[in-house]
């Protein structure tokens, strides 16, 4: 059976307890009852409360974020076969809430471009000037909750959008060591490094990397998510590179209109 995984906190805790029983021990045996002693005996203490702090401050690992990793994976290519099969090829767009008549921040996956033209409100769009798919985006449910656990505002300048952007991927969501978001012209480039979760998208590109343009994963919808409302645009989700030899992941967006 396997051993369950301790995170370094723990373990490094667990160590310096099991130091201070070792000093105590020596302290014990030689039994010199001198200066030397007591400097033993102070250092045991000192590491039995160092490790006692640690196991008790420091946070808890209790999912495998390699099996976390793998939850969206299959459902993001099933909808990316089903919606191949039914001939739509176009690029993932965010909708923000109150473009184009729309009510609620959406993603519509056109079958080839979309224009930006108002969409009926019905899941498949059939239309003289666009058809598709439209249904709310995989990151919805995670910026619901930020809103409401967070009291989440998202800014309109873009300058405090890319850092909203840092905060939730390092901060709040901690799915990344660093986030850096960079702009060119109507291209946002968000590049997550030390990226938790790139177990999925590593299945996710080696089925197609066309998987992530048409259903991104929950983190890359919510950044779209985010830039839509922040800047009142349709955003566009143009490429995700998974860089396997220094674990980040590049999410590259544009801006329509």
């Amino acid at each position: 059976m396997k051993v369950p995984h301790l995170n370094p906190y723990y373990r490094a805790a667990f160590i310096l307890v099991a130091a201070a029983a070792v000093l105590v021990a020596i302290a014990v045996i030689t039994n010199r009852r001198d200066i030397t002693t007591a400097a033993v005996v102070i250092s045991a203490l000192i590491c039995l409360l160092t490790g006692i702090f640690l196991a008790t401050l420091s946070k808890s690992d209790p999912l495998d974020l390699q099996y976390v990793s793998l939850l969206p994976v299959q459902g993001s290519i099933n909808l990316s076969r089903i919606c191949a099969e039914l001939g739509i090829q176009g690029n993932a767009t965010i909708i923000p809430k109150g473009k184009n008549g729309s009510t609620h921040t959406m993603q519509f996956l056109p079958v080839s471009v979309y224009d930006g033209a108002p969409l009926p409100s019905k899941t498949f769009v059939s239309s003289p000037d666009n058809a598709g798919v439209l249904f709310v985006p995989s990151g919805g449910p995670l910026l619901r909750e930020i809103r409401e656990r967070e009291h989440l505002v998202i800014p309109q300048e873009m300058a405090a959008i890319k850092e909203l952007i840092r905060e939730i991927g390092v901060d709040v969501l901690e799915v990344a060591e660093r986030v850096f978001v960079t702009e060119d012209n109507e291209i946002i480039t968000v590049t997550m490094e030390g990226y938790r979760l790139i177990g999925g998208c590593k299945e996710i590109t080696r089925e197609s990397p066309r998987c992530c343009t048409a259903i991104p994963c929950p983190v890359c919808s919510l950044f779209a998510c985010l830039l839509a409302e922040g800047t009142g645009s349709i955003v566009e989700v143009e490429r995700c590179t998974v860089h396997h030899e220094n674990g980040s992941v590049d999410a590259v967006f544009s801006l329509l209109s």
